[in-house]
């Protein structure tokens, strides 16, 4: 049943993450402990090169889970063997730059490193080794986007898991023993590739009879990864840009002090955004199925049930934080704080526009209607950077709009970034999608956005009462209020806002999820 398919990709996508948290919140103390300030800080700073690598990966992993979904939809072994080997032969190109910059840092390690002199004779093997962790994981990471085109997002964060807990113990064994940095560099390479061979071992299983190598590499096969990976890598850039724009804005304007609100403000809203593209993106290969299919009605009912299960997953959260910012940041990191709760409201309600237009981003994905997609991140990113800089240097409007009890540059640069979240990638990508998949905007905007986020007044309410009447704070004060407003939202959705069909279907696709019993084929789509 692909519906319970869909749910268990993104079960385990959670866990997968929270797992992930749980491991570094003990962790890292761990290793300052035994490395040090010195080490570790140079070892966060190494390690911080794979998120800007990461950008290509953003690139031709879209395009591997998009032609991998649709060649196993459409039944073409010889298409995945092509695909599969064009790839892999694309992410070896990218392997080898890599590397050679990775060679070019460690000769010039001396110069551009600021370490002791003990540390800086280990600098440049460490940033080999580094390197070559990166490197290899490009072309051995093929494995893990076809299991993710295979829509098997429960094997790769399976595995993801495994490795995640092997390589936290493999660390902590490597520091008991007294090793370094060198050690864990090579630790985190091992348990790195043993996490790629198992991918490969879970994909040669799912795929028997698919061939790899040079042989089924084609020109034509490279021109379109390569086409739609380029889009996709100037998307997932811009966003990037749109959201590291901020601080780059604020230090040099208004001082590097005022990044530190800023950056708490949008820390927390970001988390909310993480709920949902943590669920979105496993879509993408599902509606590339379904477009090969010729699936559309069932693509269109995708959109808006991807969209109403967003709103009252995010909504609530981002209420709270409206609601209880400021009693949240005095708790958090103390009463100076407590005037950046504007910059969360600022910043959470035009998030509650765009967030749940994850889902439509993921389906353009999925169907090769990713251009337009594109084309609205760069925009936002413009006008970010724009809006951002003009009312940081000239933030009257600002003053008079919010007052002066925070400074009306750092407001300016939170509307700078709210501005076109709201407009373009809430309204405009909302109106593309439904334009690009025939889906009537008037049903897509009632069913997908207001009706479900009515319900959030069932949280949003009580909340205000209680932040009227108590003001919470401390963490089970503040903690305690949420899952109270929680629960009565909870309980209203559960008796009014899912419907009959909905329930059946859950109720269907529980006990499959837990293997207790398998659900009946052809239960429906994902709706």
């Amino acid at each position: 049943m692909r519906s319970l398919r869909v749910l268990r990709n993104v079960i385990t996508n959670y866990l997968r993450f929270f797992l992930a948290g749980a491991i570094a919140f003990v962790l890292t103390p761990f290793m300052v402990r035994h490395l040090g300030d010195r080490d570790y800080g140079l070892w966060v700073t190494l390690f911080s090169l794979t998120g800007y690598f990461g950008l290509f990966d953003q690139g031709i992993r879209p395009s591997l889970v998009r032609y991998v979904s649709r060649d196993h939809a459409a039944g073409d072994r010889d298409g995945l063997s092509r695909t599969i080997s064009s790839a892999f032969a694309l992410y070896s190109v990218v392997a080898i730059i890599a590397l050679a910059v990775a060679v070019v840092v460690a000769l010039q390690a001396p110069a551009w490193i600021r370490v002791d002199a003990d540390l800086l004779k280990v600098a440049p093997a460490l940033i080999m080794v580094v390197g070559l962790s990166i490197a290899l994981g490009f072309p051995l990471g093929v494995f893990g986007a076809v299991l993710s085109g295979l829509q098997r997002y429960d094997i790769a964060n399976a595995l993801g898991m495994i490795v995640g807990v092997l390589r936290a113990i493999l660390f902590v064994v490597v520091l008991r023993l007294g090793g370094g940095l060198l050690d864990l560099a090579w630790a985190s390479l091992v348990m790195n590739v043993l996490g790629h061979a198992a991918s490969w071992i879970y994909a040669q299983r799912l795929l028997p009879g698919v061939s790899y190598g040079p042989q089924w590499v084609t020109r034509e096969h490279l021109r379109r990864i390569a086409s739609y990976g380029g889009y996709a890598f100037i998307g997932a850039l811009a966003t990037n840009i749109a959201f590291q724009t901020d601080a780059l804005v604020i230090t040099p304007i208004l001082g590097a002090a005022l990044v530190t609100p800023f950056a708490l403000a949008s820390g927390l809203v970001d988390n909310a955004r993480t709920l949902v593209h943590s669920a979105a993106y496993v879509l993408s290969p599902t509606a590339s199925e379904m477009d090969t299919l010729g699936e559309g009605d069932k693509l269109r009912m995708m959109l808006v049930a991807g969209s109403r299960y967003s709103v009252l997953v995010s909504w609530p959260v981002l209420a709270g934080l409206i609601i209880f910012g400021s009693n949240l940041l005095t708790t958090w990191v103390g009463p100076k704080y407590a005037s950046a709760g504007l910059l969360l409201a600022v910043l959470a309600v035009p998030t509650m526009v765009a967030l749940p237009q994850a889902t439509a981003s993921s389906l353009l994905f999925g169907v090769s209607r990713h251009k337009g997609v594109v084309l609205l991140s760069i925009l936002a990113a413009f006008i970010n950077l724009g809006l951002s800089l003009w009312w940081a240097r000239w933030p009257a409007p600002m003053a008079w709009l919010f007052g002066v009890a925070l400074s009306p540059g750092l407001v300016g640069v939170a509307m700078g970034t709210a501005v076109p979240l709201f407009f373009v990638s809430g309204i405009a990508t909302m109106v593309f999608a439904c334009r690009a998949l025939s889906q009537p905007f008037a049903h897509y905007l009632w069913e997908g956005m207001v009706n479900p986020g009515l319900f959030t007044l069932a949280f949003a309410l009580p909340a205000m009462l209680v932040q009227r009447l108590w003001h919470p704070l401390g963490w089970l004060p503040i903690l305690g209020s949420c899952a109270a407003c929680w629960l009565v939202f909870a309980a209203v959705v559960l008796r009014f806002g899912i419907r009959e069909p909905d329930r059946a279907r859950w109720g269907r696709m529980m006990p499959g999820l837990f293997g207790r019993k398998r659900a009946a084929a052809g239960e429906g789509g994902v709706s």
